[in-house]
């Protein structure tokens, strides 16, 4: 029976620090080193088989040639027969990555990114010296004092190859973050290590594993099956980069994963610059992290939403449009309301709707074109004046020629109503602080952009209530600060002032949407991971988005239940029941 107090050959064991499904952890005194280290002394029913002892020492030998600042060191080992088998390591202050994302989830997937980068960085290291771990998990993924992650129990994973079942019938080692292959008995090489650090990324940036079960029978079925919640539904904030970057390493086949964790080094390390952090500051960045979670956090929101707003913007002026707008998504995951982001979306929605309703207005104004020439063909004809051709010397001119009379007054604007108002809801074009005696040159044409636009209306100093056109901007002839006031039935009203000048923009925050979870049984309920009471409506919030409607997962868990997570789409302003189903 081992105890505090006892000493196995030079090593003296001060004191128990932890305890696994493999081994006994000690901190413990090298009497001829004079050094702190760490004793991890194996359980008895795996020191017990010589196969596993001659494995256990075979890829201790190897592992303690690795030297790497993520990889835990090896300073010695005992795997003699009939004595206690144990591994001595540096002893690490600090705790592990379980302990403290039990304490302190993570807010931003920057953060998860960093941390698993360095994990990855400590498993292409070992797997160039052809070590493969086996068991990739938060359990064994350390955090010193300083911040430096530490990888370890290298070794010990692979005798859990030879004796998977204990005693008692249970699993050794973690089902959780078990790779298909792993649990289903075929060969395994680095890409297991792959999946599996996949897994640990899912969690970190999602909050939750991504096969869960009531049991580890369950679990395995659902690693087996490969189908999971995908991140970036789970997780808005972890944008198309990053979500990509997970499910390549959690593909079901290995042929379709990260061919080497190499690979997946460079990936996260590319999706960190394109954040806005180094992959060479990444050390430093964790630990200032660790030091002060939450500053740092808030610190690194504004670095977030700063440097992916200028990136955006710098896509969209090369042409990378889709780039673009996953820039300015991932901004508005982590201010919904932010200024600037919105003014560029509002601006190309706005391009977008004119390219459908461009066709629209050319119809319109053949037909208008036509009537007006009926009406003037009905009448005398007026002495020939000199004309002029707009069309002349430029070769970029759009539209045919038009001949303008000198002293004959342009025809009025044509009003275009591209929709059906509602009763009683004027259609046209509204001209405050202007009247016949005002000198044109005082006023301003001023474009105002609504943001949502479709069935919006608007209002001028109080007057009435106008619609928004299709193409959701309004252009006014100002001579004078304005005040207007915008609504929307799934947004709320809002009132500001315009001034003469510039492209403004108008936004009208979405109203909430609402998910009620309802079932018969007594049974527990999430929303988007989040515990909530049944029956209680849950606030989906929107903020200012492009996009109205918002994905959500509900998942009820207890006796009697399906408990498969079940996808739906909220509809700012609306409530939707979702009803457990019953097995």
């Amino acid at each position: 029976m081992i105890q505090v107090g006892q000493v196995l050959d030079k090593y003296e064991l001060l004191e128990r620090v932890g305890q696994g499904g493999m081994a006994v952890v000690y901190r413990g005194l090298d009497r001829s080193l004079k050094r702190t280290v760490a004793i991890k002394i194996l359980h008895k029913h795996l020191s017990d088989y010589q196969e596993a002892r001659d494995r256990f020492e075979r890829e201790a030998q190897a592992v303690a040639k690795l030297r790497h600042e993520n990889i835990l060191e090896i300073f010695d080992y005992a795997a003699k027969e009939g004595e206690e088998s144990y591994i001595v390591t540096e002893f690490i202050d600090g705790q592990t990555l379980k302990q403290f994302t039990t304490e302190r989830p993570i807010a931003y997937p920057e953060i998860g990114a960093m941390i698993i980068l360095q994990v990855c960085r400590a498993l292409a290291h070992a797997h160039a010296g052809g070590i493969l771990h086996r068991d990739v998990k938060p359990e064994n993924i350390m955090i010193r004092s300083d911040g430096i992650v530490k990888l370890m129990d290298f070794g010990i994973s692979h005798m859990v190859d030879l004796e998977r079942l204990t005693v008692t019938g249970q699993l050794l080692g973690s089902p959780a973050y078990m790779a298909p292959e792993h649990v289903e008995g075929r060969p395994l090489d680095f890409r297991t290590d792959v999946f599996a650090a996949g897994i640990v990324l899912y969690q970190l940036c999602v909050g939750r594993l991504p096969f869960e079960g009531k049991n580890p029978h369950e679990v395995l079925k659902r690693i087996a099956e490969c189908k999971f919640v995908d991140p970036r539904q789970a997780n808005p904030r972890i944008g198309n980069r990053l979500g990509k970057i997970i499910l390549r390493a959690m593909a079901a086949a290995p042929v379709d994963r990260y061919p080497a964790i190499a690979e997946m080094v460079l990936a996260i390390e590319a999706y960190l610059e394109e954040s806005g952090i180094s992959k060479d500051k990444v050390p430093a960045e964790l630990a200032r992290y660790f030091q002060a979670p939450a500053s740092y956090e808030q610190a690194l929101k504004d670095r977030l939403v700063d440097h992916l707003a200028r990136r955006g913007q710098e896509l969209l002026d090369e042409g990378n449009k889709a780039g673009a707008l996953d820039a300015f998504d991932r901004v508005l995951t982590i201010d919904p309301q932010n200024v600037k982001v919105l003014d560029i979306l509002g601006s190309l929605n706005r391009r977008a709707k004119l390219k459908h309703f461009a066709l629209a207005v050319c119809g319109c104004v053949v037909l208008a074109a036509g009537a007006f020439g009926l009406h003037e063909a009905m009448k005398p004809p007026p002495p020939e004046p000199p004309a002029v051709d707009v069309a002349v010397g430029s070769e970029h001119a759009i539209g045919p020629r038009v001949d303008v009379a000198h002293d004959q007054a342009p025809p009025p604007p044509l009003q275009i109503d591209a929709g059906v108002a509602d009763a009683g809801t004027q259609v046209a074009v509204v001209t405050p602080h202007i009247d016949a005696g005002v000198d044109a040159v005082a006023v301003v044409p001023t474009k105002i952009v609504f943001s949502p636009f479709d069935n919006s209306e608007y209002s001028i100093d109080d007057g009435p209530w106008l619609r928004v056109p299709p193409e959701g901007v309004v252009e006014l002839p100002l001579s004078a600060a304005a005040k207007l006031s915008a609504r929307n039935p799934r947004a709320q009203t809002t009132t500001q002032t315009i001034q003469p000048g510039p492209d403004q923009t108008v936004v009208m925050p979405f109203n909430p949407g609402h998910v009620i979870p309802t079932c018969k049984l007594p049974v527990q309920v999430t929303v988007n991971n989040k515990l909530i009471d049944l029956g209680k409506p849950f606030t989906v919030t929107f903020g200012v988005r492009l996009d109205s409607s918002v994905p959500v997962t509900i998942q009820f868990t207890g006796t009697g239940v399906d408990e498969s997570p079940i996808n739906k789409t909220v509809e700012a302003g609306k409530d939707i029941t979702v009803e457990c189903v019953l097995r």
